[in-house]
C-alpha cells in the first residue's frame, strides 16, 4: 500500500509541475510603423488579430486585457509604434487570442516582465444610492434595443460587473475595481460627454462621464487608493525580431 501511494504522489507532483501549454499564432507579422499617421485599429476578428499604429504599451494591455497604468516600462513603450498582422485558427476564442500576441510579444520584442502590486489611486464601482438601473441579461431574449444615444461617447453591450469596470477604466483614467457584489451579466449602455464643457451646438447634450455612470446605470465610482496588480517590464527590444 505504501508503494501505491508514494507513486500516486509522485504522479500528482509531476502533473502540478508541468508548465502551461504555449500558444502560438500560425502566422505572426510585427513591423514598425513609420507613418507617423495619427490613426490607430486594433481588432480581434475570425482568429485573426489585426493591429495599426499601436504603441508596444498599447499592445500589452490589449493583450493581458490590463486598463490604463498598469503596464509599466521605459517611456519609450508609449512612443514607438508597430503593426500586427497576425492568425490562428477560425473561431478561436479572444481569451487564446490574448495569450497569442502575448507569446508573440514576448518572443519579437524579447521581453522580461513580471507581476507586482502597487499602491495607487483607484475607483471603487459600487451600486448608487438610487438603486441599480441595469437590466439583468436574459439568455432566453437575445434580441436587445439599444435606444438612440445623445450627442457624445456611447458604450452599450452585455457582460459581468468586472467587464464592465475594465472597459470604463480607460474614460475615468484609473483602474476601475468592481465593488458591487453583483453577479451575473447585464445590459448596459452609456453615453458621455468627454469634454468638461457641454457643446452649445448639441440639441440634447450628453452628461459627463461620472455623472452619466450614475444617472444611466446606478452606479457610482469612488475615488481610493487600493493595491493593483501591476505588469512591471523588465527588459524590451525597440526593434521587433524580423518576421
Amino acid at each position: 500500500m505504501r508503494v501505491v501511494l508514494s507513486i500516486a504522489a509522485a504522479l500528482i507532483v509531476i502533473e502540478a509541475a508541468a508548465p502551461a501549454q504555449r500558444l502560438e499564432f500560425e502566422v505572426a507579422s510585427i513591423k514598425a510603423n513609420r507613418t507617423d499617421s495619427g490613426g490607430a485599429s486594433f481588432s480581434f476578428q475570425n482568429g485573426k488579430v489585426i493591429v495599426t499604429n499601436f504603441s508596444l504599451l498599447s499592445l500589452l494591455q490589449r493583450a493581458y486585457d490590463l486598463g490604463t497604468s498598469r503596464v509599466i516600462g521605459p517611456s519609450w513603450l508609449d512612443s514607438d509604434r508597430y503593426d500586427v498582422t497576425a492568425k490562428s485558427q477560425a473561431g478561436t476564442s479572444e481569451s487564446d487570442l490574448r495569450s497569442m500576441l502575448q507569446t508573440s510579444l514576448k518572443d519579437r520584442f524579447r521581453l522580461s516582465v513580471h507581476w507586482d502590486k502597487k499602491e495607487m489611486p483607484a475607483y471603487e464601482m459600487v451600486v448608487a444610492r438610487d438603486g441599480l438601473k441595469m437590466k439583468p441579461f436574459d439568455p432566453a431574449h437575445l434580441q436587445h434595443e439599444f435606444k438612440p444615444g445623445r450627442d457624445g461617447t456611447s458604450i452599450m453591450g452585455v457582460g459581468t460587473m468586472a467587464n464592465l469596470a475594465k472597459s470604463i477604466s480607460g474614460y475615468a483614467g484609473r483602474p476601475v475595481i468592481d465593488k458591487t457584489g453583483l453577479e451575473g451579466q447585464y445590459i448596459y449602455q452609456l453615453t458621455f460627454n468627454l469634454l468638461s464643457a457641454q457643446s452649445e451646438s448639441a440639441s440634447d447634450p450628453a452628461p459627463d462621464f461620472f455623472a452619466a455612470i450614475e444617472e444611466q446605470l446606478g452606479l457610482k465610482l469612488e475615488s481610493k487608493r487600493v493595491p493593483v496588480e501591476i505588469l512591471v517590464i523588465d527588459h524590451a527590444d525597440r526593434v521587433p525580431i524580423e518576421n
